[in-house]
């Protein structure tokens, strides 16, 4: 049988295996044409799960889909792939990577016995078939030998997870499901399903959703059925969990494109955004801030950096004093301040055994570094204390700026080097500026006469 009678019996059998199976010639006249080219649209099939991640986000597949294979042949020189048979994979999701990989295995797989120069060459070879059982049936283990596969961008996310969507969509056509909210029963190409497995019909979920999304009432953009359980922020311990749990919705904008009019479903995750922020910001108090140029919610990523970029505006500025970024060395003050009972609380984690959940939740909430900060300062401050009010002491603190003030020398009365506030260095007490000795001429004070008291020289 001459290579043009195989080509044709080859191909007309491929036709009745895939009727999906396109040519731009008719087997007939091939021997007319120098290229036959065709096309073909195929999945891959996998031999376990693959999970497709980037960041926190994780699509789970049984199937690769929205594949085509494209492909020229040179009758003549049929079957031999490495001469006669160019190869093209076109595919929302396969990298110029993974398609190297997918023909360099192929050509692997069958070069040898096409080839006529071969001690195992078969004329008889049914190339295009083998190519294509290759492609849907073991091609996996060239482009997926883990079961994980990490995205290096979020364009290549979005890719999969348009084609996670699909596949969904597709796997619900053939079925009935009832509606949540009207309890209908229809086709799945007129439902969508919900994470939690419930379904929607299409106009229930445009009707109910974009009524929720109008109204701003975002914590109802959920499954009607299910029963809603807000987070617990107290019972998470690091930054990131409280961020995950407050930015991940329970119904992403995703589930609503194409059944939602584009401007809700923007309208959706601009509130979700900034509602989330908010609730972020009540409850850690250095994680948030408005940009002061655009006003969108900026979120840290690490609580104790205070450099914001805004990712609207791209305005970068300090989340203390809201102008433009400064540099570390310039301070500007602090724009929360922690109260005492909390800074008391983190200290005693931090001596006592059996309160490292309270500590690590602490952190999670004002940040390591500025409570290992404000922990230092409260230590400090509380042995400047006890050394103040030890027997036979010279020092004092200032009742203004709280600066400890030594005494050397002079009587009772004493000034503030930092903010010249005059005060009495017995009892602490600020004297008045316009007459500061008026406070040991008063005999209903308790350091009446008391002014040269413990001076040298003087009688006690």
């Amino acid at each position: 049988m001459n290579t043009i009678l195989r080509l044709q019996e080859d191909l007309s059998i491929l036709l009745d295996m895939y009727p999906e199976l396109q040519i731009d010639t008719d087997l007939d006249k091939i021997s007319e044409v120098s290229k036959i080219q065709g096309h073909l649209p195929f999945k891959i099939s996998l031999l376990q799960d693959l999970k497709v991640r980037h960041g926190d986000r994780e699509l789970v597949f049984k199937e690769l889909t929205n594949n085509i294979l494209n492909f020229k042949i040179n009758p003549d020189g049929y079957p031999n792939l490495r001469r006669a048979i160019s190869l093209n994979i076109q595919s929302p999701w396969i990298t110029a990577e993974d398609h190297s990989k997918l023909l360099q295995a192929i050509h692997d797989e069958f070069d040898e016995m096409t080839d006529p120069s071969s001690e195992v060459y078969d004329e008889y070879t049914p190339i295009m078939m083998l190519i294509f059982g290759y492609l849907t049936d073991d091609s996996s283990q060239a482009l997926t030998q883990e079961p994980e596969r990490m995205c290096q961008t979020q364009d290549e996310f979005e890719r999969f997870a348009q084609m996670h969507h699909q596949i969904k969509r597709d796997e619900m056509t053939s079925q009935n499901f009832n509606c949540s909210i009207c309890m209908e029963t229809m086709k799945g190409d007129k439902m969508i399903q919900l994470p939690c497995l419930h379904a929607l019909c299409f106009d229930c979920t445009k009707s109910y959703y974009t009524a929720m999304i109008e109204e701003a009432s975002i914590d109802k953009v959920r499954c009607v059925e299910c029963e809603y359980n807000p987070v617990d922020l107290e019972k998470l311990n690091s930054y990131k969990d409280i961020k995950k749990a407050l930015f991940t919705p329970l119904l992403s904008s995703e589930i609503f494109q194409g059944i939602l009019d584009p401007q809700i479903c923007n309208k959706y995750q601009k509130l979700f955004h900034e509602q989330a922020a908010n609730k972020l910001s009540k409850y850690c108090a250095y994680s948030c801030v408005n940009c002061t140029r655009c006003g969108y919610w900026c979120v840290k990523e690490n609580l104790d950096e205070p450099m914001i970029q805004c990712p609207n505006c791209e305005f970068t500025f300090c989340f203390d004093c809201l102008h433009s970024w400064h540099g570390y060395n310039n301070i500007c003050g602090k724009k929360v301040s922690i109260s005492k009972d909390i800074i008391e609380s983190y200290v005693n984690s931090l001596e006592l055994t059996g309160l490292e959940n309270r500590r690590m939740a602490l952190e999670a909430k004002y940040g390591k570094r500025i409570l290992e900060m404000e922990a230092a300062a409260y230590v400090s401050d509380k042995l400047l204390d006890a050394a103040v009010n030890e027997e036979g002491s010279n020092l004092q603190r200032c009742p203004r700026c709280r600066i400890v003030v030594q005494r050397s020398e002079g009587c009772n009365k004493m000034k503030c080097t930092i903010c010249s506030t005059p005060f009495c260095y017995i009892c602490g007490e600020m004297l008045y500026i316009d007459d500061p000795y008026e406070h040991y001429r008063n005999p209903l004070s308790e350091c009446y006469a008391r002014l040269l008291e413990g001076m040298p020289g003087t009688d006690s």
